[in-house]
């Protein structure tokens, strides 16, 4: 496990949903002035990735940061990698910790698992965060397509879907993949560490760590048509939209094809990982959401 010093408050917490065993950091203000936060993670990352934004949130909510399925401290089995599967493992970690209502933020392919749990689970979900990543089921051909009027497309969903293939290819090499992916995502690479990207390799190269990480890709398609079918009728739950100046365009618009009640901003001078390049910036509008 890490050794990051978790910020005063904080724990680590082993959970258990759906026959699995699940990792979690867990603290803040648990009789806050707001609703429990669930945190939801990206490719490649864990809890690690929201650690800026932990003590930024604390003071009036508390905060669970999973590991989903498949990453960090948790359980990596061989299938169960849709969104509806992992929402379900988010739900039962909720209520495991008695949070019967709460917001969920996700990032990159977090937001895909966290926007079916607000759209199945209604009555619970005061408010979801989609956080710099495409929409599967109405957008994502459009940035995988490779054409000129795409020439940098969105490459690795489809090579990370391949069975096995990925895994076979980085195996011993997740420095690279870590060093090329994540300085490629940031708009200033002085904003991942040495130390911040030793801690991503780290997960990777726990046992089942790679098979885990490209699961989400394996099941993508599938999760694209539980979006579709989810959505038919648009959200009613509130919807936050960010996206970094340099990282997924649109996720205001996109939303918006789901969700009746959406807000959201472009945060400048930023990349695709948010909440590790300007987590105040990211704090402040999770804040702003969360009071409404």
């Amino acid at each position: 496990m890490t050794e990051f010093q978790l910020p005063p408050g904080f724990h680590h917490r082993k959970l258990y949903a759906q026959g699995l065993t699940h990792h979690a950091v867990i603290g803040g203000q648990a009789g806050g002035q707001g609703p429990a936060i669930l945190l939801v993670h990206g490719w490649m990352g864990s809890w690690y990735h929201w650690r800026k934004l932990l003590p930024l949130l604390a003071e009036s909510h508390s905060l669970v940061a999973v590991d989903a399925r498949g990453y960090g401290e948790s359980d990596k089995p061989y299938a169960g990698y849709d969104g509806l599967t992992i929402a379900g493992d988010l739900r039962a970690i909720m209520q495991q910790l008695g949070h019967a209502r709460y917001f969920v933020m996700g990032h990159d392919m977090g937001a895909l698992p966290a926007l079916l749990l607000a759209a199945t689970q209604p009555d619970e979900v005061l408010g979801l965060g989609y956080f710099d990543e495409p929409l599967p089921g109405y957008n994502l051909d459009r940035f995988t397509a490779f054409t000129r009027e795409n020439p940098f497309p969105y490459w690795w969903f489809g090579f990370n879907a391949q069975p096995h293939l990925p895994a076979l290819m980085w195996e011993g090499r997740e420095d690279v993949l870590v060093e090329h992916f994540l300085t490629s995502m940031v708009a200033d690479p002085a904003s991942i560490t040495a130390a911040d990207r030793a801690e991503y390799v780290r997960g990777l190269r726990k046992p089942g760590g790679l098979h885990g990480s490209f699961g989400w890709y394996r099941d993508v398609l599938v999760t694209a048509e539980q979006i579709r079918a989810a959505t038919q009728t648009k959200l009613t739950t509130p919807v936050l939209a960010l996206n970094g100046q340099f990282g997924h365009p649109g996720v205001l618009e996109q939303m918006q094809l789901v969700a009746e009640r959406v807000t959201g901003e472009t945060i400048p001078f930023c990349g695709h990982l948010l909440a590790e390049e300007q987590p105040e910036a990211v704090a402040r509008a999770i804040l702003a959401f969360c009071r409404g």
